[in-house]
C-alpha cells in the first residue's frame, strides 16, 4: 500500500526547486498546461545509456501531451541500442522534504516502436513502493520495472507520464482505445485517501542494467 506514512518513513544537476513546492501551485500550473505537439513524433527523445542511469525532472518546462487518458507532462527517451536482454527501472521519488504534504509523480510507462505506435504500457498496479534503505541513492519512491529483450521487443522509445485522472483531469468522455483511465479510476476507488497525493511534476531516475545485474540490485537489502 502506497501510504503517506511510507512516504515520510537529475540530470542530477537540475535544481530541486524547478517546480513549485506547493501542491496547489503545481496543480494551478498544470491547469494552464498546453499541449506540446499533435503526435509523439514531435517529442524530443533523450538517449538512455547502455548501462547505468539517467535522471530527469518533470516540471513546468516539460512537454505535455494529450494522451488517451488525458493531458500529462512527460519525459521521453530513446532506448539503448544493445542486443542483450536488459531491464529498465523507472523510479519516481517522493517529495517529502518540503513544508507541504508529501506527494509523488505516479509514473506510467509507454514503449513506442519506430513509427511511434504504443507497443506496451504499464499501469498504476505495476508500481511498487521502494523504501529509502532499499534503493540506490537512499531516497524512497515508487518504481516500475520492465524487462526488455531486443531480439523480440519492437520498442524504440520510452515515454513516462502520469494518468490525468489522478490530477482530477480525466477526459470528459471515454476515448476509443483508452484502457488507462478506467484502470486509474478503479485504483483511486480502491486506495482513496490512503494513497500519497499525486503531483503533475516530480523527479525520476531511470536505471538500465543487464538482466542479472538488475536482479542483484533488486535483491540487495
Amino acid at each position: 500500500m502506497l501510504v503517506l506514512a511510507a512516504a515520510v518513513a537529475g540530470c542530477a544537476a537540475l535544481p530541486s526547486q524547478s517546480y513549485p513546492a506547493s501542491t496547489e501551485a503545481r496543480l494551478a500550473l498544470y491547469a494552464r498546461t498546453k499541449v506540446c505537439c499533435d503526435d509523439p513524433s514531435g517529442l524530443t527523445f533523450q538517449r538512455l545509456p547502455e548501462r547505468g542511469y539517467a535522471e530527469a525532472i518533470v516540471d513546468r518546462a516539460s512537454p505535455a501531451f494529450e494522451f488517451q487518458s488525458g493531458l500529462s507532462p512527460l519525459v521521453a527517451f530513446e532506448l539503448p541500442k544493445v542486443t542483450a536482454p536488459y531491464r529498465l527501472r523507472i523510479q519516481s521519488l517522493f517529495d517529502a522534504g518540503r513544508n507541504d504534504v508529501a506527494s509523488v509523480f505516479y509514473p506510467v510507462v509507454a514503449l513506442l516502436d519506430d513509427t511511434y505506435i504504443v507497443v506496451r504500457m504499464t499501469s498504476l498496479e505495476n508500481l511498487r513502493l521502494e523504501p529509502a534503505l532499499a534503493t540506490v541513492g537512499g531516497e524512497a519512491g515508487v518504481a516500475v520495472t520492465l524487462p526488455i529483450d531486443p531480439a523480440s521487443e519492437d520498442g524504440r522509445y520510452l515515454v513516462v507520464f502520469t494518468p490525468a485522472a489522478l490530477l482530477g483531469a480525466a477526459p470528459d468522455e471515454r476515448r476509443e482505445g483508452d484502457v488507462l483511465t478506467p484502470a486509474t479510476l478503479a485504483w483511486l476507488e480502491r486506495h482513496g485517501d490512503m494513497a500519497v497525493p499525486a503531483s503533475p511534476y516530480g523527479r525520476l531516475r531511470i536505471t538500465v542494467a543487464p538482466e542479472l545485474a538488475m536482479a542483484e540490485v533488486v535483491r540487495t537489502p
